[in-house]
């Protein structure tokens, strides 16, 4: 008998179920080494992918750790607390860094103000993000000390602050070398 002609034949019907079947079960059967193949060709792509992403990663977070570690100086002969609190909410909101040494400059027969040290504490308990170090100088506050202090720190002068210098300031901002002033 000949199969009516559009319609398969018994033998075509019977492999469009086999091959499947058959395709199936070889699958099941090595699955595991199919599903390590496929980790050889995806790992084979994407190692080289991902050193070059680890790469880039480790030039962003040293950037980062760069422009975090920038110190900033600010002056003081002993402000009071609502001043040094201006600096920190200024640090806070407008710089990016985090680490500010406070400095007050000393004659030699002066005494930094006692409550300083007390004001610095209590600052670094409110603000605990920033880390704030107290440097004592003994010498005379001008352009010489701020390029010195410059150098030695390497930290350049626009890092550095000033609050509202006084009528007897004997220098002009202008002559501090780049020193911002903070009001």
């Amino acid at each position: 008998m000949k199969p009516k002609e559009g319609l398969p034949s018994n033998f075509a019907v019977f492999m469009d179920y086999f091959i499947p079947t058959i395709a199936f079960i070889i699958i099941m059967l090595n699955r595991i080494s199919l599903l390590r193949l496929t980790m050889k060709i995806i790992h084979y792509f994407v190692d080289p992918l991902l050193k070059y992403v680890k790469n880039i990663d480790s030039t962003i977070i040293k950037t980062i750790n760069k422009i975090n570690s920038q110190e900033f100086v600010f002056f003081t002969k002993g402000d009071n607390i609502r001043n040094l609190n201006r600096v920190m909410l200024y640090i806070l909101k407008n710089e990016q860094t985090r680490k500010v040494k406070i400095v007050t400059i000393v004659n030699d027969d002066e005494e930094c103000y006692p409550s300083l040290r007390t004001d610095l504490d209590y600052l670094n308990r409110v603000y605990p993000e920033i880390k704030i170090e107290f440097v004592k100088i003994f010498g005379k506050f001008g352009p010489e000390l701020i390029q010195y202090l410059s150098k030695e720190w390497d930290i350049l002068p626009n890092f550095m602050f000033i609050g509202a210098p006084g009528d007897k300031f004997p220098y002009s901002i202008e002559e501090l070398g780049g020193v911002r002033l903070i009001i």
